[in-house]
């Protein structure tokens, strides 16, 4: 009688966004291309944790004019940028509501950097101040927040209570920001995506399957850098003053 070894079973197990998966395989081979498999099963399916999209950044696109040349994608809206060169003040951004005034030390500065850094601050003051409202209204209680430039995921949330997000967030439409909140408050009752994990985010945030396509079709303008040349505007007798950003 032939004794045959039995095959290895291999269990190879992924913590992935605060959670454990285990993954069963009978040979080493399989691990690489079964791993892959599940990991884009799992951005089909939470298009809010991965935002990397497939395509090149910018191929899915907000419901923008078609022409995005010097224009700055904030709160969900493009607004007109223009730049001046005024080699006496401090370089900066200011935001009247309607357009982006960037002011250069010279022509060779780099405004796309100022106006990344504008949108880094803006989305620290912005996301910490409302994720503090939401964590009241859901009753529950974080440890810290931390704003990052994260280029795969929008948001995470770690079983120490504290909530990391990109900065990218302050450029979706504020319904969408709003969602990303309570979808992070919400693991601080439900460390998982289970039934009532979703009831619970729905009772704040009633279409959130509508925000969740909006994200998956949208990453890649989100995503995006900011891309931005200088272009010679008339001088203004006086700069604007940052106080009218909504």
């Amino acid at each position: 009688m032939v004794h045959r070894t039995p095959p290895k079973v291999y269990v190879h197990c992924i913590k992935f966004n605060r959670f454990l998966y285990n993954i069963y395989m009978a040979d080493t081979q399989s691990v690489i291309s079964d791993v892959k498999l599940f990991i884009e099963r799992l951005k089909k399916e939470l298009p809010e944790v991965f935002g990397q999209p497939d395509a090149k950044p910018g191929a899915a696109s907000v419901q923008t004019p078609s022409d995005t040349d010097n224009k700055v994608l904030y709160n969900g809206d493009l607004f007109e940028a223009r730049m001046y060169v005024t080699p006496d003040q401090e370089e900066g951004v200011a935001f009247d509501g309607t357009i982006f005034h960037i002011y250069l030390h010279s022509k060779d500065s780099d405004p796309s950097a100022l106006v990344t850094e504008w949108l880094r601050n803006k989305a620290n003051e912005t996301l910490k101040a409302k994720t503090k409202e939401w964590a009241e209204k859901i009753g529950v209680e974080f440890n810290n927040i931390v704003i990052k430039d994260q280029k795969t995921c929008w948001a995470s949330c770690s079983g120490k209570k504290n909530i990391n997000y990109s900065y990218r967030i302050i450029k979706m439409p504020l319904a969408v920001q709003d969602y990303l909140m309570v979808h992070e408050l919400c693991h601080l009752v439900h460390m998982n995506h289970g039934q009532e994990y979703w009831q619970l985010v729905a009772q704040f945030s009633p279409d959130y399957k509508s925000h969740r396509r909006w994200l998956n079709e949208n990453k890649g303008s989100i995503f995006a850098e900011v891309e931005l040349t200088y272009r010679e505007e008339p001088q203004e007798d006086a700069r604007l003053k940052d106080e009218t950003t909504t």
